[in-house]
């Protein structure tokens, strides 16, 4: 087995692409399949591009987040958007 294939994610989409296969190859023709189509995503040099953009990111936390009691206006924390738009918060959920 190739080792990314050991990625859930890259995994999926090779079953995926495999799936059609099924009933029409032999389990050992399927394996070789998911092998080769891995090997090719690992060394190509645009198929690692794109599966690299494609994969999803792994995120640890949101940078948007605020949780804390309910403030008045002029005491939540100014929050400063990627389009350069300041804010305040008057609390969570709100």
């Amino acid at each position: 087995m190739h080792p990314l294939l050991a990625n859930p994610w890259v995994a999926a989409r090779i079953d995926a692409a495999v799936a059609p296969y099924r009933g029409l190859l032999p389990s050992e023709d399927l394996d070789f399949l998911r092998d080769e189509l891995a090997e090719g995503l690992a060394t190509d040099e645009h198929a690692a591009r794109v599966l690299r953009r494609a994969a999803p990111r792994h995120v640890e936390e949101s940078g948007e987040a605020f949780v804390g009691a309910n403030l008045e206006a002029d005491e939540a924390p100014e929050v400063r958007r990627a389009s350069g738009i300041r804010s305040r918060r008057s609390g969570a959920g709100e």
